[in-house]
């Protein structure tokens, strides 16, 4: 008993501080009015106010579009990957964990380097007489920069599960006289849905928390409810620390939702399969 109160109460402790407690105090100022009394002002400036709505509307825009995006380069390239030899394996995967750290304002400024108004593509569209189909600091830019840290992510965490598919599992099908897409609709599908489905969640949450990337890139051209909150807890004149705490509360629901959307997916299909 001594042993399990050693082990659990610093973890409980810890659990306690940085989960529950900040939540909670999250939570209970976000219904909180300027002057501290309990007020539902917070939500009803959310979705009345078309700028915050926007900033709604673009979060979710960019994260579902990077990660759907992400998760399907992400599948074929970390299945790829198991057919190479081991050592352009090792290589790869060293690259792919290298690049999948490097977001925020390094990446946005590699991109301006290449996109920006002065940047390569721009230099060379205007040597080619060609006109500039597309511009970096727009939404459609922030999608493909979410990308690029998004693909080798998703390729990290989808190759082991890839490499752990046993090729005798065709053979014997094939043995069985099994059709390829029938093996593949109840051999593979069912066992890389639930990694798949975990892997979207993973992605979407790391694009809806981007802050770096998206402020370096667009400033406040772009609105996002990260940049949002940062907005709101600056200090400044315009510093609303309820109203943040309101956006961090829609952000917890929202991907509340999402998970318990993938885990009603995915038991689904292990119910199936059992």
């Amino acid at each position: 008993m001594k042993t399990r109160l050693k082990v659990f109460f610093p973890l409980g402790l810890l659990v306690v501080l940085v989960l529950l407690l900040p939540i909670t105090v999250m939570i209970i100022a976000s219904f909180q009015s300027a002057d501290g009394s309990f007020s539902l002002e917070n939500y009803h400036q959310v979705v009345s106010t078309r700028y915050y709505t926007e900033a709604i509307r673009n979060s979710l825009a960019i994260s579902l579009v990077a990660s759907v995006i992400s998760l399907i380069i992400a599948i074929i390239g970390a299945w790829a990957l198991t057919r190479l030899a081991p050592k352009t394996k090792n290589i790869l995967i060293s690259l792919f964990n290298m690049s999948s750290s490097f977001a925020g304002v390094p990446l946005a400024f590699s991109l301006i380097i290449l996109f920006g108004n002065a940047g390569i593509w721009q230099a060379l569209m205007t040597a080619l007489h060609l006109p500039r189909t597309f511009e970096i600091y727009s939404l459609s830019g922030t999608t493909l920069a979410y990308t690029f840290f998004e693909v080798p992510l998703g390729i990290m965490f989808l190759f082991p599960v890839f490499e752990e598919l046993n090729p005798e599992w065709k053979e014997i099908s094939s043995v069985l006289g099994a059709k390829p897409m029938f093996f593949f609709k109840k051999v593979i599908f069912p066992v890389v849905l639930p990694n798949i489905v975990e892997v979207f969640t993973l992605l979407f949450a790391n694009a809806m928390g981007t802050y770096e990337t998206t402020f370096a890139l667009t400033g406040n051209s772009l609105v996002t409810i990260p940049t949002l909150i940062g907005t709101l807890i600056d200090g400044g004149l315009t510093a609303n620390v309820p109203l943040a705490c309101t956006f961090a509360t829609l952000f917890a629901l929202v991907m509340t939702a999402i998970v318990w959307l993938g885990n009603r997916v995915t038991r689904s299909k292990r119910e199936v399969k059992a």
